[in-house]
C-alpha cells in the first residue's frame, strides 16, 4: 500500500538520543556484535543549511550508523546550538528520538514534505550533508506519538565517515525483529500510520486474553493489562501498544516519558548480565521478556517469541 503522495514509506532507521556515543556504540557491540559502525562528525562545511524550526541556527553533532540486518541503527549525539535531540535528553532523557522513513532523491524527499505540511506537519528541523542529502524532522509527535524523520538518503550511504568501529568486524548476535511504540489511544494512532504511510493490515491483540505465566519484577502477576496491534514493514514488525492503568512495562514508559518508540525486540536470548523487567507466554508461542537496559543501551529491549 502507499501513504502520501503515492509513496511507499520503509522503515529505514531506527535513531537514539545519547550523551555518550562512543560508550553507547561500544556497549551495543559488546553485547550483540554490531559492528562496522560508520562514525560521522556532523559540522561544517560538509553539514550545512542546519535551521529548527524555520530559522537558521548553528547545530552539530555526532553520529554512528550500523546495519543490523536491513534497518539504519542509529545513534547520535548532540554537540554545539540547539537542536531536536538536546531537546528530547532534557525533556525525555536518552532514548529513542525517532524512526526515518528515508528515500533516495531530493524530489521525493520534496514531495514527502509537501505533503505532510499542508495535513499541519511541516518540517520542525532540517539539514544538508554534502551535495545530495537533506535530512529533516516532520512535527509528527502529536499525529503519531513519536518523532518522524525523512529525507533523501542516510549519511552512510553517501558519504565517507571519521572512521569505522570497531577496526576488526565481528559476527552479529541478534538481529532486530521488532520497533515498540508505546501510545495513549491504540485505534487513533493505527489509522494514523495508516493514512500516512499506508502500513497494513493490522493484528489486534489484548494482553488479558493472549498472556499467561506473567511475572513483573521477578514476581508473578494477572495478565498484562495491554492492548496492541502490530503491521509489517518491509522486514520488520511494526507495534503500537496502548497500556491500561494498571502497572506493566509500557504503563511505565508511558508514564514517565509520555508517548515514545518505547524500545526493540531483538533475535536470540537477549543481552547478557541485564535483570528481567518483564516476562510472560503469549499465545502459543514461547516466553517473550523485556530486560533493563535503559540505563545502559538507552532504550528497552525485548527478546523471545512474538505472537503471530
Amino acid at each position: 500500500m502507499t501513504g502520501f503522495a503515492g509513496l511507499e514509506y520503509p522503515i529505514t532507521q531506527v535513531s537514539l538520543a545519547v550523551s555518550d556515543l562512543e560508550q553507547t556504540m561500544a556497549d551495543y557491540h559488546r553485547l550483540f556484535g554490531w559492528s562496522g559502525w560508520d562514525v560521522f562528525h556532523h559540522q561544517p562545511p560538509a553539514h550545512h543549511d542546519t535551521e529548527l524550526r524555520g530559522e537558521q541556527v548553528h547545530y552539530t553533532l555526532k553520529g554512528a550508523e550500523v546495519m543490523v540486518g536491513s534497518l539504519n541503527f542509529e545513534l547520535l549525539e548532540p554537540v554545539d546550538g540547539p537542536s531536536l535531540w538536546k531537546e528530547f535528553i532534557g525533556a525525555r532523557g536518552e532514548g529513542i528520538a525517532s524512526i526515518a522513513t528515508m528515500f533516495q532523491t531530493m524530489d521525493e524527499g520534496e514531495a514527502v514534505k509537501r505533503e505532510f505540511a499542508e495535513r499541519g506537519m511541516p518540517v520542525t528541523m532540517k539539514a544538508n550533508i554534502g551535495d545530495h542529502i537533506e535530512y529533516y524532522y516532520l512535527d509528527t509527535q502529536d499525529r503519531f506519538g513519536c518523532l518522524i524523520e525523512s529525507g533523501s538518503g542516510h549519511a552512510t550511504d553517501f558519504v565517507s565517515p571519521a572512521y569505522v568501529y570497531p577496526d576488526e568486524p565481528t559476527a552479529s548476535r541478534a538481529e532486530i525483529t521488532q520497533v515498540v511504540a508505546v501510545v495513549h489511544d491504540l485505534e487513533q494512532r493505527v489509522a494514523a500510520y495508516e493514512e500516512a504511510f499506508g502500513w497494513g493490515p493490522w493484528k489486534h491483540f489484548d494482553g488479558k486474553e493472549v498472556m499467561r505465566d506473567c511475572e513483573l519484577d521477578g514476581k508473578p502477576c494477572d495478565p498484562f493489562d495491554v492492548r496492541w496491534a502490530k503491521t509489517t514493514v518491509g522486514d520488520l514488525e511494526f507495534e503500537l501498544c496502548e497500556p491500561g492503568p494498571g502497572d506493566s512495562p509500557w504503563r511505565r514508559i508511558l508514564d514517565r516519558r509520555g508517548e515514545a518508540i518505547g524500545g526493540i525486540n531483538v533475535t536470540g536470548p537477549g543481552p547478557d548480565g541485564f535483570a528481567v523487567v518483564a516476562r510472560a507466554r503469549v499465545g502459543d508461542g514461547g516466553e517473550w521478556r523485556w530486560f533493563d537496559t535503559e540505563s545502559t543501551l538507552k532504550c528497552t529491549i525485548g527478546a523471545g517469541a512474538l505472537v503471530r
